[in-house]
């Protein structure tokens, strides 16, 4: 699919680059305390691979969510914003796939990539459709109705699992990165209480989820904050993006994510998607 150049965007398409609105925002986070994902439960789920000069294999950077079976791909802005043209035949996404060393779900590359200027926000538009792979419903702009200080939401990804009680960009010593999607339960933690954690706090733009021994790490980042809908088939909404934070599963330090419910990040996503 052939991205569309909006005001709010840097675009890439065909190798072509335009300028960044803002500095790039470094990864600092990215499931700590959570469960292993059986086969095929979030068949949205994508990983974004890089293969690096001279290589055969393909290393997971990032998840994302299938947004558009046309093949579009929401994920953080700061997965991607460090990639040129030169780059872009180095980078894959895998939707569909449980296990990252099985060999089920398809397999895409990279035609073009948009990013917001003001949010941890970006769209990665694949080369071909996906078929047979619902995307991810996103939650309508403007609406905070499963954002209630409390509220159990899931983030779910291939991150770090090791406890992290400091530092940016979290893991730690004897880290481990699973072969298996994990995935957690969370509770939404009120703005006030968050911005005592990070002063930095974007209201309105960044919402936080976790407590002490559960959160994203490193390696998350990109991947979906949702909940589960209820109804007889399982259908999920996704209400944020794994962003940033201090250290994985702090006591005090919950996670970061880009809150998708923001009108004009929501609206400028929703032009793209499905």
């Amino acid at each position: 699919m052939t991205a569309m150049a909006v005001t709010v965007t840097s675009v890439w398409t065909g190798g072509v680059a335009q300028a960044q609105a803002d500095p790039p925002k470094p990864p600092t986070t990215q499931i700590v305390g959570g469960t292993e994902v059986p086969d095929g439960k979030y068949p949205f789920m994508a990983s974004l691979q890089l293969q690096r000069e001279g290589e055969t294999s393909w290393q997971h950077r990032c998840g994302g969510t299938l947004i558009d079976g046309r093949g579009v791909v929401l994920t953080a802005k700061h997965c991607v914003d460090r990639y040129q043209e030169a780059d872009l035949p180095h980078l894959r996404v895998v939707v569909g796939r449980t296990v990252r060393s099985a060999d089920d779900g398809l397999v895409r590359g990279v035609s073009g990539i948009s990013v917001h200027d003001k949010a941890d926000a970006a769209l990665i538009f694949l080369d071909d459709f996906v078929p047979g792979i619902t995307p991810i419903q996103l939650v309508t702009p403007g609406t905070d109705a499963v954002e209630r200080p409390g509220s159990d939401v899931i983030t779910a990804g291939w991150g770090r699992t090791v406890l992290d009680p400091g530092g940016p960009g979290g893991g730690g010593p004897g880290e481990y990165a699973p072969d298996r999607m994990q995935e957690v339960t969370l509770p939404i933690v009120s703005d006030d209480e968050c911005k005592v954690s990070y002063p930095s706090l974007k209201r309105g733009i960044e919402i936080c989820a976790g407590r002490s021994g559960k959160d994203s790490c490193q390696g998350d980042s990109g991947g979906p904050l949702f909940v589960k809908v209820p109804g007889a088939q399982p259908k999920y909404l996704q209400i944020g993006i794994v962003s940033w934070g201090w250290g994985c599963g702090a006591t005090g330090r919950p996670g970061v994510y880009t809150q998708l419910s923001n009108k004009r990040l929501g609206k400028w996503v929703a032009q793209f998607g499905s």
